[in-house]
């Protein structure tokens, strides 16, 4: 065990002479080749790749003419030549620091629109909001580029102005913005529903470990339960940062290992904080959480730490080392392989998750699953959850999936389903007995769309003791089915309340005539709800703990 450790202090010493910093980023997927590179460094790079590339590398590569041919040659796109000005760039994008005007934005076909204004920005003080839209900047239209072409022309040296073209309404303005250091945090944290600790990494930087602790320190005081930690489209950084955050969830245990040019693995231990984060946790990740993302990923999963939520994330299982050249640039260079602290292969396959969710948004169904067994289907019968909550149910019952209103009226009985009904519909519901009509309302009675929980508003008139008739104020959608919601808490004249929930299915017809009248104006349109009687059955009788956080076997 001493000669062990012996060596893995020799080969981290002897990585930290070679190299500047082990990175584990997702650069671009497609490779940067280096152009402009001058003569004078293909020997530097070919010695570099001869001798430190994980792989060996072939004679066609070494003997390639030049650094672009050798590189193009070489076909990994981890590896790469920077100029001392794009390696600037690249490690300020991993600290989440670079030289602009301090806006968000979402790409458009007309040019850019700012989605926020960074706090102390060049582009605060010269007036730009969010929802303006950039259309040219340097005198190029920003019309039709990438994101990356756009922010290639807003960004550029510190002290240097650019002249923007802005629309605001009807409004067009020229405005002068002189570019400046940027700084964003890698990490932020908030709480969620009074009891969950959100902290959403972005990157990876030189202060992530700081951070991240900032932030678990002051959603701690709070007295937050449960964690949710963020690491969707994050592709990586330092592999010094993911070693120190994954001591806050395993402890100073094996985070990962490291496979080096000879296949030797040495095992490396994560951070010892004193303390780890307590309660259920969530990780959320998707397919652009790569590198320094899957390490932290893989760890928590493999030490059943989290619960992983999401889609498979990219699948970068390698390090790379910067080597400074005679030049000046920097080679971004491949040297090693990482795998999960069980051995587990995660290059060219990533990390599963434990709950797939491909098509909703993972932090809703996070959410939902650290929300307690009683307020769970009340949050899941919200708009903003709905889809959500059909999902995650249906991700946990894969093979016995449950469909219909049965996802968030458990216990309640189909009364009635109704097809080809017109847009203009009016609902009459029948009951069995004479019902106290003050318990009838938006709260007790619900029209919804079965696809988004969107309720549709309505109003209610009563025919007699046993009859209501359910009235849309707008008009239903074509091809759709709602579902008319008849809840327990509706009461007959006694008080007492019903025996079970009902539901009636409706299913629009596909559209409508040329005239906007309804295709089909007549059916069968009452809903019979028999069976007034005192009910004490709860949601939470259902048992909807499908999951248990902490403890899942991966």
């Amino acid at each position: 065990m001493l000669a062990k450790d012996l060596r893995k202090k020799a080969a981290r010493q002897i990585l930290l002479n070679l190299m500047l910093i082990l990175i584990l980023i997702l650069s671009s997927s497609t490779t940067v080749f280096a152009s402009n590179v001058g003569a004078d460094v293909l020997p530097e790079i070919r010695s570099l790749l001869q001798n430190q590339y994980v792989d060996p590398v072939s004679s066609d590569v070494l003997n390639a003419p030049t650094v672009d041919e050798t590189l193009k040659r070489l076909g990994d796109p981890h590896t790469m030549y920077f100029s001392q000005e794009e390696y600037q760039g690249f490690v300020g994008s991993i600290d989440m620091r670079f030289y602009g005007i301090g806006v968000h934005i979402n790409m458009e076909a007309e040019g850019v629109r700012v989605v926020s204004v960074i706090s102390g920005s060049p582009a605060e003080e010269v007036g730009l909001k969010a929802g303006d839209l950039i259309v040219s900047a340097a005198g190029q239209s920003l019309a039709g580029l990438s994101s990356d072409q756009a922010v290639n022309i807003l960004r550029g040296l510190d002290g240097s102005t650019v002249q923007i073209s802005v629309q605001r309404g009807t409004e067009s303005k020229e405005l002068s913005v002189t570019r400046r250091a940027i700084q964003e945090p890698t990490v932020t944290g908030n709480v969620l529903d009074g009891h969950i600790g959100y902290l959403d990494l972005n990157s990876f930087g030189t202060e992530t470990p700081t951070e991240f602790l900032t932030a678990v320190n002051h959603l701690k005081s709070q007295n937050v339960t449960s964690w949710i930690v963020d690491l969707r489209d994050n592709g990586g950084g330092y592999l010094s940062s993911a070693m120190d955050l994954a001591g806050y969830f395993i402890g100073p245990d094996v985070v990962v290992c490291i496979k080096d040019r000879t296949s030797t693995v040495y095992q490396y231990q994560a951070a010892d904080h004193g303390f780890t984060l307590t309660g259920p946790i969530i990780f959320l990740i998707n397919e652009n959480s790569a590198s320094a993302s899957e390490i932290l990923t893989a760890a928590v999963k493999d030490h059943h730490k989290a619960t992983l939520v999401g889609t498979t994330t990219y699948g970068k299982g390698s390090v790379q080392s910067m080597f400074t050249l005679s030049n000046g640039g920097v080679l971004k260079m491949t040297v090693d392989r990482f795998y999960s602290p069980l051995g587990h292969v995660i290059d060219k396959v990533g990390i599963n998750p434990d709950v797939k969710i491909e098509q909703t948004d993972s932090l809703r169904v996070a959410e939902l699953m650290l929300t307690g067994d009683s307020g769970v289907l009340t949050k899941a019968r919200t708009p903003e959850y709905w889809e959500a909550w059909a999902e995650l149910k249906n991700s946990l019952a894969a093979d016995t999936q449950i469909e219909g209103y049965n996802l968030y009226y458990p216990g309640y009985r189909e009364v009635s389903e109704l097809s080809d009904v017109p847009l203009d519909k009016k609902f009459t519901v029948h009951f069995a007995g004479a019902v106290d009509w003050k318990s009838v309302d938006s709260s007790s009675l619900e029209l919804i769309n079965s696809e988004t929980g969107e309720r549709t508003p309505a109003s209610f008139e009563t025919l007699g003791p046993s009859d209501v008739q359910v009235i849309p104020n707008v008009s239903l959608t074509p091809s759709a089915t709602y579902w008319l919601v008849i809840h327990p808490s509706v009461r007959d004249v006694k008080g007492l309340g019903m025996s079970e929930g009902a539901v009636a299915v409706a299913h629009t017809i596909e559209g409508t005539a040329a005239n906007g009248t309804s295709k089909i104006q007549s059916f069968s349109n009452n809903v019979r709800v028999n069976g007034l009687k005192l009910s004490s059955r709860k949601d939470s009788d259902y048992g909807w703990a499908l999951w248990d956080l902490g403890t899942r076997t991966h």
